[in-house]
């Protein structure tokens, strides 16, 4: 199950990090339910407000970003699953960027996202520029050959890649402008665990992420956390970058697969060289 995390009002960390679980079991499972539907409206009325009242008025369906908060295709590079090094922005010249956070021992969210990207993307007359790149916030157990088996459930054509360490997995989340991936250790089983967050993000600057209940880490060594079990609480959006290197819109769980096949041939229209008007 996923659940979003209880913080309002807040605005989104730009930091990864570790904490502690101070809850487990079924009372903290109702808890994370029963405000779902408080976040999902608080975060679509700071969409709604951000956008300076232009919402009926935006040629997407997923969510538009305001001019104002444009940002480009992050200039960053990352490990793919055969071991090449991929530059998001000048290995996808010409495509619609999909990039999206996800790691494999998600039971849910994640699969259910790469599933419907699949569905779009085979359907007739889909836009034929468009590459999903799937980047795991999970890197001590995802490794390139568990990445490539997941990822190739959905499609063969999905780009995965693993971040070299937290901080980049931090500056990619502080450059999309994406909330934190936290871990968050089930201390049932576990006991208390020394917190070892990096930045300064905390479970309650947690305002849209979403927690996935993952396995057992086997091996994991980068973080020196053992062999712990752990959740992933992480933002779920797809965020979208049309040729011209701009994130015009947002995709949240749950997007209709209707918003999807309207607006990925908006933006796979959308020249290489065009201005940034182009996309507004």
């Amino acid at each position: 199950m996923w659940y979003p995390s209880t913080s309002l009002g807040k605005d989104p960390p730009l930091a990864s990090g570790d904490v502690q679980g101070r809850e487990s079991g079924h009372a903290s499972k109702v808890r994370w339910g029963i405000r779902f539907a408080v976040v999902a409206a608080v975060v679509w009325l700071t969409v709604a407000c951000g956008t300076g009242g232009d919402t009926d008025e935006s040629r997407y369906e997923g969510l538009a970003v305001p001019a104002s908060q444009l940002r480009q295709v992050p200039d960053m590079a990352f490990t793919d699953t055969d071991g090449n090094d991929i530059h998001l922005a000048a290995d996808t010249q010409g495509q619609v960027r999909l990039v999206y956070q996800m790691f494999t021992n998600c039971p849910d969210i994640c699969g259910v996202q790469l599933a419907q990207l699949a569905s779009v993307l085979n359907r007739p007359g889909a836009p034929t520029n468009v590459a999903v790149l799937a980047v795991t916030v999970d890197p001590d157990r995802d490794t390139p050959e568990v990445l490539r088996a997941y990822l190739d459930q959905f499609s063969e054509d999905f780009v995965g890649l693993i971040p070299s360490s937290e901080q980049q997995l931090t500056d990619l989340q502080n450059a999309l402008g994406a909330l934190a991936s936290i871990k968050i250790f089930d201390t049932t089983t576990t006991g208390a665990h020394q917190m070892t967050s990096e930045g300064d993000a905390s479970h309650e600057d947690m305002d849209d992420a979403h927690i996935d209940h993952g396995g057992t880490a086997g091996g994991m060594t980068a973080m020196d956390h053992g062999d712990v079990d752990y959740d992933i609480a992480h933002d779920a959006r797809v965020f979208a970058y049309a040729p011209n290197g701009y994130g015009y819109a947002q995709y949240p769980h749950p997007t209709r697969q209707t918003q999807f096949d309207h607006d990925l041939p908006i933006l796979a229209g959308i020249e290489s060289d065009a201005p940034v008007e182009a996309g507004l």
